[in-house]
């Protein structure tokens, strides 16, 4: 397999493959936008930094290989687009695409994160034998809008984002997720991705992150965070219910899903009675980065 850095002009090509390796359970990886066009858009930026961080794999002309870095420098995390390989020897083709990888992501960050379907075999043998460890597994549910049950909302106390918002958002989110709190306040400037709180004396009792799926009729609701002291009294059902509403009423959606940890049966529980239904699980894999380690 020849591993070259991408080229813009092959940014269509290399779209196309992607979108639709990504939609087969053996080979989704999180992080990854659904749909040629939103794929086209996260990574055409990518190229244009100093260092290179994306890598295309090919035999001959014909793709077979991709892996690139999601960059969150302020944080020191990034975010592995990959490794995706239609190779029979998947482990030893992924392990070639991270060789070419891993010295930028050694350099510049100090973590590194990788998030797939279980179904995808060979990305959870490549994170083993490279050292990652599995620090969460969340297991996706699915509402469908014409499985949706329109409610009557009480919705006066939940308001759009605002910057005043912020150490309480930082206070409320919880330390072992996808996204750190300042990845989520950078990735709320994104038009497509939306904040809402729930506000009782100017201070946020829950919060629930939303991102429309660029390209494509699906959003997903990322986090739903209550206070602790706030819980069990319907603050994390009404922010979904309104979540779900303006994905279906305004944004003009026809899917929504939303994860929630294995092991947290009171959460599923409560989501299985908003509508929705069982999903894969997402394990999520980290890896702390180390010159010396391969």
């Amino acid at each position: 397999m020849n591993i070259q850095p991408l080229k813009y002009e092959e940014l269509e090509e290399v779209s196309l493959w992607l979108a639709n390796l990504n939609e087969k359970d053996s080979h989704f990886v999180a992080w990854l936008d659904s749909g040629v066009e939103a794929i086209k858009a996260q990574l055409s930026p990518l190229l244009s930094f100093e260092s290179t961080l994306l890598w295309v794999g090919r035999n001959e002309r014909e793709i077979v290989g991709f892996i690139g870095l999601l960059p969150f420098f302020n944080q020191k995390i990034c975010r592995l687009l990959g490794p995706f390989t239609t190779n029979a020897h998947a482990l030893e083709s992924m392990s070639e695409l991270w060789e070419k990888a891993s010295p930028i992501a050694s350099h510049y960050f100090d973590i590194v994160k990788v998030a797939f379907f279980k179904q995808n075999d060979a990305l959870t043998k490549f994170s083993e034998h490279h050292g990652f460890y599995c620090y969460n597994s969340e297991k996706s549910l699915l509402l469908h809008k014409d499985q949706a049950t329109d409610q009557e909302l009480n919705a006066y106390q939940i308001d759009p984002y605002q910057e005043r918002f912020n150490e309480d958002i930082r206070r409320l989110h919880p330390q072992a997720a996808y996204y750190t709190p300042e990845e989520l306040l950078q990735l709320i400037n994104d038009s497509e991705n939306h904040l809402w709180c729930y506000v009782e004396d100017g201070h946020v009792k829950g919060y629930v992150y939303f991102e429309e799926i660029i390209g494509t009729d699906e959003g997903e609701v990322c986090f739903v965070n209550v206070e602790k002291g706030e819980r069990s009294q319907g603050i994390g059902s009404v922010l979904i219910q309104y979540a779900c509403h303006k994905a279906f009423h305004e944004f003009g959606l026809s899917l929504v899903t939303i994860s929630v940890r294995t092991g947290n049966p009171k959460a599923e529980k409560l989501y299985k009675e908003l509508g929705f239904k069982e999903g894969p699980t997402i394990y999520a894999y980290e890896k702390a980065m180390n010159m010396n380690l391969p």
